[in-house]
């Protein structure tokens, strides 16, 4: 009887540890940022998002759905429907390819040659991540001044 007991509480144990939700990634800023395509209708921007993994452990990024805010001004819808890696405690890069309004980017290009070359970014929404075979969807709410420095 004793066996038994001790056999549900590591199993208890051992779904405790491993099946916690992830904590979410850390939002580092971009890189290679660009501006594709600008025409009177839209202007397609191209960045990569750096992000930092705190977990002890590797994932994988399954689906992103997530709201993109510059300066306060909703910029875009931005879905990600790929698979990416994600090593554990290491940063990883999501590419961003996002249509915006040409009318939205010369504001926000207006208000960083008077705010020192900065801009606010948000992003919100939600990731679906997956590790060792079981999925979590872990909420992102990132905001920060970011310098395209």
């Amino acid at each position: 009887m004793k066996t038994i007991f001790s056999f549900i509480a590591f199993i208890i144990l051992f779904c405790t540890v491993s099946c916690s939700k992830p904590e979410a990634p850390e939002y580092r800023g971009f890189r290679d940022f660009s501006i594709q395509n600008l025409s009177l209708d839209s202007a397609l921007l191209h960045a990569e998002l750096a992000f930092y993994n705190p977990n002890p452990f590797n994932m994988e990024l399954k689906r992103g759905d997530v709201n993109v805010y510059l300066d306060d001004r909703l910029a875009n819808h931005y879905v990600l429907d790929s698979t990416i890696n994600i090593p554990k405690k290491d940063s990883f890069f999501v590419p961003l390819n996002l249509k915006v309004s040409p009318k939205l980017l010369l504001g926000s290009a207006l208000k960083m040659l008077m705010n020192d070359a900065q801009i606010k970014v948000r992003l919100e929404g939600s990731v679906r991540v997956r590790r060792s075979g079981v999925g979590f969807t872990v909420p992102i709410n990132y905001e920060v001044m970011q310098s395209l420095k």
